[in-house]
C-alpha cells in the first residue's frame, strides 16, 4: 500500500446514501461531483495498492475531521491557539518532516485535475501519477498531493464544471495562503531551515482554470506573491491562449515558481471541442501562447504535437492525457522536474 495526500472542496457530510462513500468514522464524500463547489477545504490521505487499484472501492480515502466549533470559536478571539490542531497544518507538518528527516531529495508534486473527473476518475489519475512519477527511480517525486474539486464525469456538464473550477480556485487560494503562513512560522518563529525537498505543481486541462482563479483569489485577499513552487507545469491547458499575457492574472504565474512549462498539442481533440463549442478563444493547451514574445522570462512552451507514443487508441486519437500516457512526454516532464531543459522547448 502507498499513501498520498488529498485536498478537496467536494462535499463531505454526515449524510450517507448510495451517492457517497465513507471517509472517516462519521463522514461521507459525494462520489459523482453532482454538486456546487464549496469554499470549505478538507484535508486527508489516500491509500491504495498501485498494482491493483482500479475502482473507487480500491482506494481508502481518509478525511481528517474538522476542528470542533469550540476550538474555532477560541481561535477567533485568541491568536495563541495551537494551530497544529488544524487539518491543513497536520498535512503540511507531515510533509515537512518527511523532507527534513531525509538525507536525500524527496520532492512533492501537487496535481490539479481537469473537468469530467468524478471522484473515481480522480483517484485513478492519482494512481497513474504514482506509477509514472513516483515509482521510477529517475524521478525526484516521492509524494503526491491531489487537489480534487467537484468535477462531474459528464461531457455535457462542461459549463457547470467551468463554473466549479473557478469557484474551486478561490478555495484553493486559502490553502496556498495557509501554506505560506506555515513556512513563515517555520522560518521566522521557529527558526528552522527549509528542507531539501521541492514542491512542484502540475495542472491538467480545466485544472488550469482552477489555477487562474487561485491567482485572482490570492490577489483579492491581499496575499503577497511568493515563490512556493520549483517547477510549474501546464498540460493541455483549457484556458484562453492569451491567458499568460499582461495584464491578465496568469501573467503573474512565474512569481509563484522558478520556471513555468506550457505543454501543448495541436491535435488535442478535447480542446478542439472546447474552443469550437464552448469558448470564444483558442485554447492554450492546443496552440500554445498567442504571442510567445510577450511571455515573461522563465516561461517556456513545449510543443508535443509530433509525439508518436501516445499510448492506446483513445489517447492516440484525442491527445489530451499525454502527461501520463506518452512515455516521451513523461520522461521530458521528469527531466524538467530535475531542473533541466525540456526536449520539446523550441
Amino acid at each position: 500500500m502507498v499513501t498520498h495526500y488529498i485536498i478537496t472542496n467536494r462535499e463531505v457530510t454526515s449524510r450517507n446514501s448510495a451517492s457517497y462513500i465513507s471517509v472517516n468514522a462519521k463522514e461521507y464524500m459525494r462520489k459523482d461531483g453532482d454538486e456546487e463547489a464549496r469554499h470549505n477545504l478538507r484535508y486527508g490521505t489516500v491509500s491504495f495498492d498501485s498494482k491493483k487499484a482500479k475502482k473507487l472501492k480500491d482506494f481508502k480515502i481518509q478525511i481528517i475531521p474538522e476542528v470542533n466549533e469550540n476550538t474555532l470559536e477560541k481561535y477567533a478571539d485568541d491568536q495563541t491557539v495551537d494551530k497544529s490542531v488544524f487539518p491543513s497544518t497536520q498535512v503540511f507538518e507531515e510533509l515537512y518532516k518527511e523532507g527534513a528527516n531525509s538525507k536525500k531529495r524527496q520532492d512533492i508534486l501537487v496535481f490539479i485535475h481537469g473537468f469530467k473527473s468524478d471522484l473515481e476518475t480522480s483517484m485513478q489519475t492519482l494512481a497513474e501519477l504514482h506509477r509514472k512519477y513516483v515509482e521510477p527511480e529517475d524521478s525526484p517525486i516521492t509524494r503526491l498531493v491531489l487537489f480534487t474539486w467537484p468535477a462531474k464525469k459528464k461531457l455535457l456538464k462542461y459549463r457547470s464544471d467551468a463554473y466549479d473550477a473557478a469557484q474551486s480556485g478561490f478555495a484553493l487560494a486559502r490553502s496556498m495562503a495557509s501554506l505560506r503562513e506555515f513556512f513563515k512560522q517555520k522560518l521566522v518563529a521557529e527558526k528552522k531551515p527549509l528542507c531539501e525537498q521541492k514542491i512542484h505543481l502540475l495542472c491538467h486541462s480545466m485544472g488550469n482554470r482552477v489555477l487562474e482563479s487561485m491567482i485572482i483569489g490570492l490577489s483579492q485577499i491581499d496575499i503577497p506573491r511568493i515563490s512556493l513552487f520549483e517547477e510549474i507545469i501546464l498540460a493541455g491547458a483549457d484556458i484562453d491562449y492569451n491567458a499568460i499575457e499582461s495584464p491578465k492574472p496568469m501573467y503573474q504565474l512565474i512569481d509563484f515558481g522558478k520556471r513555468v512549462h506550457i505543454y501543448f498539442h495541436n491535435k488535442d481533440l478535447a480542446l478542439g471541442v472546447s474552443e469550437t463549442t464552448k469558448n470564444a478563444f483558442n485554447r492554450l493547451g492546443r496552440w500554445g501562447a498567442k504571442k510567445n514574445d510577450l511571455l515573461p522570462d522563465d516561461v517556456y512552451e513545449c510543443d508535443v504535437t509530433d509525439i508518436k507514443d501516445d499510448d492506446g487508441v483513445l489517447h492516440d486519437t484525442v491527445h489530451h492525457w499525454y502527461y501520463t500516457n506518452s512515455p516521451s512526454v513523461v520522461a521530458d516532464i521528469k527531466q524538467v522536474l530535475h531542473g533541466e531543459r525540456s526536449y520539446f522547448n523550441f
